[in-house]
């Protein structure tokens, strides 16, 4: 195999596996939530304008809305997505789609800046904005990351130092973190 179907055949295994565990992996966060509501929480509040978490449940939206979220990132698969754009806007909140594989996968520098600026832009309005993948460890926080690197200027780790203390649970892969 030449390397381009190498990294092909990468992308599908994960892609099944990614497909096959996601029910398991999100019941398993939504137990760990239950039993551990201080320690496990399903988002946290990064800085005055982002909440960093998991993927909402529909019920999820009008919580979210009262803690002032106007706008969502969501960095699933269309697959891990559980509430439709089409809700988020029937509650006045802005959407902004970057499907991206789970579990070894980052989004691309294009994405990644694609949704720095909406939450930069959201922030700068005084809009608080949502930015969530499945357990919210590490496609989501990858972007905020980013998002303080660029618009706090931050160093990387002292970025990921921030968010660990609010978020201990993050967990970047190495494709992750050298984006």
């Amino acid at each position: 195999m030449k390397g381009g179907e190498i990294g092909y055949a990468k992308r599908a295994v994960v892609g099944a596996g990614a497909r096959i565990l996601f029910y398991p992996t999100l019941l398993y966060n939504v137990i760990r939530y239950k039993v551990e509501p201080r320690h496990f929480r399903w988002w946290d509040q990064i800085d005055q304008y982002i909440i960093l978490g998991a993927v909402p449940f529909p019920k999820d939206v009008l919580r979210l809305k009262k803690l002032g979220v106007t706008s969502v990132v969501t960095l699933n698969e269309p697959f891990e997505t559980l509430v439709p754009t089409t809700l988020y806007r029937e509650h006045g909140m802005e959407h902004l789609v970057i499907p991206t594989r789970d579990y070894l996968f980052s989004p691309s520098v294009v994405d990644i800046s694609r949704a720095v600026e909406f939450i930069h832009e959201n922030a700068s309005s005084k809009r608080t904005t949502y930015v969530h993948c499945k357990a919210g460890r590490g496609r989501s926080t990858t972007v905020v990351l980013c998002y303080l690197i660029d618009h706090k200027q931050m160093t990387p780790t002292a970025a990921l130092e921030y968010v660990r203390s609010i978020r201990p649970r993050v967990a970047l892969t190495a494709s992750q973190w050298k984006i």
